[in-house]
């Protein structure tokens, strides 16, 4: 498909751009921030974000989406990231959509930004009939933003031994 780090979409603030390997500095500071990765079950170490990164990069070759990097049109910045990839989910596949801002950029709006961009590209240029989010029950910010972007709540339960809340959107024809 197209090269790493090309533009797939952008919105009045944010460009979603591939993922590139140099990315994988900015990324691993962002996700070893206990107070970021307070509603995961730890922070990350560098070498599970270049993990995470490689996979991405398969991703795009396999299925023609994964994660996308946020840069800030403003300044170039990094704004984090958000992106579909497919998951296992009580032994159905599904299609997760998730997001991720610095700390520095919270309350901001641009998660919203980055994950309405993301469903309009799951649902009109991937052609994806439903997109879910798996969101810890106490993370309030994230559990807003799928409400702002059409998701609702569809049932609580645990994935690899911790709590989320799982929500959903179906594309509406």
């Amino acid at each position: 498909m197209d090269d790493a780090g090309t533009i797939v979409a952008e919105t009045a603030r944010l460009r979603l751009r591939q993922l590139r390997p140099g990315d994988l500095d900015t990324v691993a500071a962002m996700v070893a921030d206990p107070e970021q990765m307070r509603y995961f079950p730890r922070p990350k170490t560098r070498d599970e974000v270049r993990a995470w990164l490689d996979r991405n990069l398969g991703l795009y070759a396999d299925h023609g989406h994964g994660t996308w990097y946020l840069e800030a049109k403003e300044d170039g910045g990094f704004a984090g990231y958000c992106g579909i990839r497919p998951l296992e989910l009580e032994g159905r596949a599904e299609s997760e959509l998730a997001w991720q801002v610095p700390r520095a950029q919270w309350n901001r709006g641009l998660a919203t930004e980055a994950a309405s961009a993301a469903v309009d590209l799951g649902f009109t240029r991937l052609g994806l009939e439903r997109l879910v989010a798996i969101i810890h029950p106490d993370n309030a910010a994230s559990r807003a933003v799928a409400r702002k972007i059409g998701m609702r709540e569809e049932r609580s339960l645990l994935l690899e031994g911790e709590p989320i809340v799982l929500y959903g959107v179906t594309l509406s024809l």
